[in-house]
């Protein structure tokens, strides 16, 4: 019998493993996939302002490169430890899942790793050179590019993640005909890159916004001006992350829908699934309206509030991931492997096979 190789009484595998997966995921996408294209933008809008008003345009730098920092330091910290931390978990709790999505997806992960390098590098030479970079327009513009192509790795990681993420979930036409495309391009992939690259780009805005309002002065006459160029960076994305959190909605499987409850708010708390939407949905539309201030009116936007909007983008990822952790009960990888064991300690039936019988035709 394959028992797991460890098992957290008081919280669960389950738990355990989405405790770090989604703090790992919420690093990832405000403070790489989001903060990448954000920061480069806002460095790229001073070098363009630097033309013609010199002084603001440095402010704009500046704070551009302040946002860099906090976010380089972040991400190469806690964000790489649960990065690891989600193989060592995973590894753990349910050693032939982790097996079969590694034999079915082995050159994914491979040109993931070689991807995940590759934006290691962009973000410590985008980082590391930026002062030098001010020393004339052409290292200038030669930085922003660095910005560019850091911005599309980090966005390139996520995308290869996804597949797989979406494969756990349904892992569609791939039963029949076992192959990598087939697995990879699964019937949730699209749906949730739709869902998850607004998403970040939202999270990215809400943390910068608020970075900004506490670093820079008050007395500084440029601070308005980032303020509402943020806000509306946030507000921009806001209805596309909606749209695509329904258009990934209606691809999960039906059969996994009525999960919802039970996977929100645990078994004993699934009464209160309708108050915790709309308390959700309450935090969303006060982060929304702080976004439209800031948009029309950044003078007027009170900082100490600036946290809802964090929050609410935070709570928003944060419940996504934890119910893409427990949906896809009975299955840990939906309509193929099952839970290793039942409540019992007797190990469950596989819904096809069991891990350790794929073959290496899964590669093709």
């Amino acid at each position: 019998m394959d028992f797991p190789l460890f098992h957290l009484d008081f919280m669960g595998n389950r738990m355990l493993v989405a405790v770090i997966a989604i703090l790992h995921v919420l690093i990832n996408h405000a403070l790489a996939v989001g903060f990448a294209p954000l920061v480069t933008l806002l460095e790229f809008r001073g070098y363009l302002k630097s033309k013609t008003k010199p002084e603001e345009g440095k402010a704009w730098d500046e704070m551009a490169r302040k946002l860099m920092f906090f976010a380089f330091v972040i991400t190469t910290t806690v964000g790489a430890l649960t990065g690891v931390g989600i193989w060592f978990a995973a590894s753990l709790a349910n050693p032939a899942s982790l097996g079969s999505l590694i034999r079915v997806f082995y050159f994914a992960w491979f040109t993931e790793w070689i991807v995940f390098v590759l934006e290691v590098i962009f973000i410590m030479v985008y980082y590391l050179t930026w002062k030098k970079s001010n020393e004339s327009p052409k290292r200038k513009r030669q930085h922003i590019l660095f910005g560019v192509w850091l911005s599309i790795f980090s966005w390139l990681t996520m995308a290869i993640i996804v597949g797989i993420l979406g494969f756990m979930m349904d892992p569609g036409s791939w039963v029949e005909k076992k192959s990598l495309v087939t697995g990879f391009l699964n019937p949730l992939y699209l749906p949730q890159l739709v869902f998850r690259t607004p998403v970040a780009m939202m999270m990215a805005g809400t943390v910068a916004l608020m970075f900004v309002a506490y670093v820079m002065k008050k007395q500084n006459q440029w601070k308005t001006g980032i303020l509402k160029y943020i806000s509306f960076w946030i507000l921009l994305w806001m209805p596309v992350a909606a749209s695509g959190a329904f258009l990934y909605y209606w691809h999960i499987p039906r059969a996994m829908i009525g999960n919802l409850p039970v996977a929100l708010g645990t078994q004993q708390f699934q009464d209160w699934y309708s108050s915790l939407v709309t308390v959700m949905i309450v935090v969303i539309a006060i982060g929304f309206a702080i976004s439209i201030l800031g948009t029309f009116s950044p003078r007027r936007l009170p900082k100490h509030l600036l946290i809802i909007p964090v929050v609410a983008s935070f709570l928003f990822l944060g419940t996504f991931e934890r119910l893409r952790e427990f949906i896809r009960k009975p299955y840990v990888i939906g309509e193929h492997v099952r839970k290793r064991t039942s409540g019992r300690g007797i190990p469950a039936v596989p819904a096809n096979r069991t891990a350790e019988t794929y073959s290496l035709r899964c590669f093709f």
